[in-house]
């Protein structure tokens, strides 16, 4: 047996022991075929009476219930894949699915840091990761409370595996003959990477753009993160894949740039109202109504949730402080 076919072996054992514990939510895996060289893999967004309220975890409250995607870049026998879902049982069906189509070489992006999205890494321990080096040293900090279930609670991830290669500026790659560009941002988390792909002007958002909101992780950021949209948003693509969207939108080709104008509306309004004597108790309709309408975004049922997350968040960031102007 030569050390690759060693490695996953005893990878495959520590998944089989493991796996359960990072994972929560039954797998209900979509497959999209947004082209001949990109496919989405979505699972989750269950029905709110099939969810047990009193159950609550990073794995479901952030991902599973509001639905989480993955997307994989192929051509050949090559892929790349940018994210591995919150758990190893998600990732593992992606590859074992891949196998089957004879891809064999894989390249892993992450998006950012987050624990949904470098859930399944380990599954892809014998491949190259990739990720921006802030998400690297933010996982090598936090690796033992990951690995604990200490991080953000249980379900803990275990084994975490660690990008090897940090980026810290625009870097084009390459999946056969497709360019595959990463991009560096300071959107949704400082340390965010997105994947464009010129030929397609597709762009890849990972939790930069979200519907139905975005999920506000850095509240203090957010006057930065509205700039950066902005600058984003002049980049040469015409539709955005978002790891956490409406499925039905997503097979379709995905969302236009008015998600952007949408997410920037949003945390406008937040920082904004957050000196509101009510502003804990605004309901999430109040913020998105607009974007509703125009049918941009939909409200799915597990939102008014992280929208109440995001109140808080925002209220403890911007409580000594005043509301910037956001200008016109």
């Amino acid at each position: 047996m030569n050390t690759r076919s060693f490695v996953r072996t005893i990878l495959l054992l520590i998944l089989a022991t493991f796996g359960p514990l990072a994972h929560a939510s039954e797998i209900n895996m979509r497959v999209f075929r947004i082209n001949d060289h990109l496919l989405c893999f979505y699972d989750g967004r269950p029905d709110q009476a099939k969810v047990d309220p009193k159950v609550t975890n990073w794995a479901d409250f952030g991902a599973n219930n509001v639905g989480v995607a993955t997307y994989v870049i192929h051509q050949g026998d090559r892929a790349l894949v940018y994210d591995t879902f919150p758990s190893v049982a998600q990732a593992q069906w992606v590859r074992d699915y891949l196998a089957k189509a004879g891809i064999r070489h894989f390249v892993v992006v992450n998006s950012h840091w987050h624990l949904d999205h470098v859930g399944g890494n380990a599954v892809y321990a014998d491949s190259t990761l990739i990720a921006t080096e802030k998400s690297r040293q933010k996982l090598i900090t936090h690796k033992a409370a990951i690995e604990a279930g200490t991080e953000e609670g249980p379900p803990a991830i275990t084994p975490l595996q660690i990008p090897q290669v940090g980026l810290t500026a625009d870097t084009t790659v390459a999946v056969g003959s497709i360019a595959v560009q990463l991009r560096p941002v300071n959107i949704h988390s400082a340390d965010g990477l997105v994947v464009f792909l010129p030929a397609d002007h597709l762009l890849l958002a990972g939790d930069t753009l979200e519907d139905t909101v975005t999920f506000v992780a850095e509240a203090a950021q957010i006057p930065d993160q509205r700039r950066n949209l902005l600058a984003m948003r002049q980049w040469d693509f015409a539709r955005i894949l978002p790891n956490h969207g409406n499925p039905d939108v997503i097979a379709r080709g995905g969302y236009d740039k008015a998600l952007i104008d949408v997410t920037r509306a949003y945390l406008r309004r937040l920082v904004e109202h957050a000196h509101d004597a009510d502003f804990q108790k605004q309901p999430i309709d109040a913020y998105i109504a607009d974007g509703v309408k125009q049918g941009t975004i939909s409200l799915w049922w597990a939102y008014p949730d992280a929208h109440r997350n995001n109140l808080a968040r925002v209220a403890e960031a911007w409580k000594d402080k005043p509301a910037p102007d956001f200008g016109p």
